[in-house]
């Protein structure tokens, strides 16, 4: 057997167990808007951290502040912005009596930025239940109610949301995809026996709603306080204190309009990326390469054959058929959020892009040791 047909082999196996671990939490991942309202509604504290979100926090507040639920507050805290986010949060609430705007102070030694204003945000809220929310998650009017339930239903204690996305450029729509796509290609969901596992919990920063009691006993975000991940940082902690966390798919209840541009959207990817693979270069590299061999390779082998003059099985057919194997995954998680169908088609170049800032998260952390992020510049020498 030769090489390249050893590779179809291998590639063949690798698409058709992704492509079937994709269909098995299409069918088992709980949509948040199935959801029914719960029986004895908790007070919930909507929680916001906003940093330089002028443009984009009066529409979250306005979402926020006329939920179809009875009781809960919405506490937005300005961590030091430099815009107009405080005044157009304050404007946002004069006619929402249920919504406060806190003014934070300077970020503290040994803190970053979104764990510090999330562990604020806490001090300030007197609900049971917590929900924290980026300032580009725009909620439907029935989020916290289908959030209350979800938590009872599912029988967590901390529950994620993956919200749809919507407007900004073509490349930045065919990488916030990836999002969605990653949730339902390789969070095995679906299997309970992962959900008791540390190192495959699964959390959105986004979207998190957790029961307060749960919060504090776990350290909340002042135990992930030096991480650039917070959110994975905080879902290892729930699973390894003995948390039940449960992801969801928030796409028909929650919208997020990300950043216009592909430029904040690539730092803010890199940033996360070496932190969520355990800060392990190592394991950075392997994914990223068996992610390449299997999504990019087939396109690679398709080029080569025709500069060759090659045909047949192993350099046209078969890899055409894994090409449509590899998009296969992110056309489901696309049509479940709604996206439009011919998007899938940008994958080959998502996954490329993907892989770039992989390699541009290690420079930043094992080279430069310096991360900047939202107009701080952290340390990671550490």
């Amino acid at each position: 057997m030769t090489g390249l047909a050893i590779y179809h082999l291998v590639a063949g196996a690798g698409l058709t167990a992704l492509g079937l671990h994709t269909l098995l939490n299409h069918l088992t991942l709980p949509p948040l808007e199935r959801m029914r309202a719960p029986g004895t509604p908790p007070r919930i504290s909507v929680l916001i951290p906003a940093r330089n979100e002028a443009e984009r926090i009066g529409v979250c507040v306005d979402g926020w502040a006329a939920q179809d639920y009875p009781l809960y507050e919405v506490v937005v805290y300005d961590d030091e912005s430099t815009d107009d986010t405080a005044a157009r949060a304050l404007a946002a609430a004069e006619s929402a009596p249920h919504v406060r705007v806190i003014r934070g102070g300077r970020l503290p030694a040994g803190w970053r930025g979104k764990p510090w204003a999330c562990h604020r945000l806490r001090s300030h809220a007197r609900g049971e239940l917590l929900v924290f929310a980026d300032a580009d998650v725009i909620p439907g009017a029935t989020a916290l109610a289908r959030t209350a339930s979800a938590l009872d239903v599912l029988g967590a204690d901390a529950v994620s949301a993956v919200p749809s996305h919507e407007g900004g450029s073509l490349g930045v729509r065919a990488l916030v995809g990836l999002q969605n796509w990653a949730a339902l290609a390789f969070v095995p969901s679906w299997l309970p026996a992962a959900r008791r596992c540390r190192w495959l919990a699964a959390m959105t920063g986004q979207f998190i709603a957790i029961r307060a009691d749960v919060y504090d006993g776990c350290g909340g975000f002042a135990a992930a306080r030096r991480s650039l991940a917070e959110d994975a940082a905080l879902g290892r902690l729930l699973v390894a204190g003995g948390y039940r966390v449960r992801l969801v798919d928030g796409a028909r209840v929650l919208r997020c309009r990300p950043y216009a541009t592909v430029g904040p959207l690539w730092r803010a990817t890199a940033r996360n990326l070496l932190p969520v693979f355990f800060d392990s270069p190592a394991l950075l590299l392997l994914a990223l390469a068996g992610l390449g061999a299997l999504c990019l390779g087939p396109l690679a082998l398709l080029g080569l054959g025709a500069i060759l003059g090659r045909g047949g099985w192993l350099w046209t057919w078969l890899p055409l058929a894994e090409v449509a194997l590899a998009i296969m995954p992110r056309a489901v998680s696309d049509r479940r959020a709604g996206y439009a169908p011919w998007l899938a088609l940008l994958h080959p170049f998502a996954v490329m892009a993907l892989g770039a800032m992989g390699l541009d998260s290690i420079v930043r952390f094992r080279l430069r040791r310096v991360v900047e992020w939202r107009d701080r510049q952290y340390d990671v020498a550490a």
